[in-house]
């Protein structure tokens, strides 16, 4: 009984570490290695908006169902830590009065199981999967060994066909996974000293045709706009 505690304890223990990786994207040399780019009180940033295709090969949740999904970097002054907030984030449509707040991994994910819930779509959500093999495992084709035993951690994709009920998408594991994705991809938030880069999230229905955008950033009373080019 002892030993089942202690497995158990390990097992939960690995799934923490599986998740604790660096949050965000890996910042570009500088800003001006990005489409977009400025500089605010001495906080340079640059950013580019995904286009559909890329938030296809970038996400395993279909954000394309619910969102628009925009790479920001920030590069605060040496010695002046900054402090990032999704708050501080809005997209506008250019040309209308229409903008939305960065949306949190727990609201994106929160839409997507819902709509995936209501909808008979095919929906494809990421998996994570932790187990425990006494022996090592070999490749059937070259006979030589894949991994050795004990503890693993295994990330794939769940394709559903959604449904009401909640299949595919939509129950809360699903829910769960997608916004341990969103939430490890999005731009790490709190006082940041260093270069740091990740994804924000805006919850738009529909991407309008022929729409441009840019991205408004409030920083100690001041704004800075950014036009984003798809």
């Amino acid at each position: 009984m002892m030993k089942r505690k202690w497995l158990v304890a390990g097992l939960a223990w690995v799934a923490v570490i599986a998740f604790a990786a660096s949050k965000g994207t890996v910042a570009r040399s500088t800003a001006l290695k990005y489409p977009a780019h400025a500089e605010l009180d001495g906080v340079a940033m640059g950013a580019v908006l995904l286009t559909s295709q890329e938030a296809r090969s970038n996400f395993i949740s279909d954000l394309n169902h619910c969102c628009l999904v925009v790479e920001v970097a920030m590069y605060p002054q040496q010695g002046q830590p900054v402090e990032v907030s999704l708050n501080d984030f809005s997209l506008r449509t250019i040309g209308t009065d229409h903008a939305v707040k960065a949306g949190s991994a727990t609201l994106i994910s929160g839409t997507l199981q819902k709509k995936a819930a209501a909808s008979r779509d095919v929906v494809v959500s990421p998996s994570v999967g932790v187990g425990y093999e006494s022996g090592a495992v070999y490749d059937p084709i070259t006979g030589q060994p894949r991994r050795g035993g004990g503890v693993y951690t295994q990330t794939g994709v769940g394709i559903g066909i959604g449904s009401p009920g909640g299949q595919g998408g939509g129950t809360d594991a699903d829910r769960k996974v997608m916004e341990t994705e969103l939430d490890e991809k999005g731009l790490p938030e709190g006082a940041v000293a260093t270069p740091v880069a990740g994804y924000l999230y805006f919850p738009l229905a529909k991407r309008a045709k022929n729409a441009r955008y840019e991205l408004e950033y409030g920083l100690n009373g001041s704004k800075v706009v950014l036009r984003l080019a798809e």
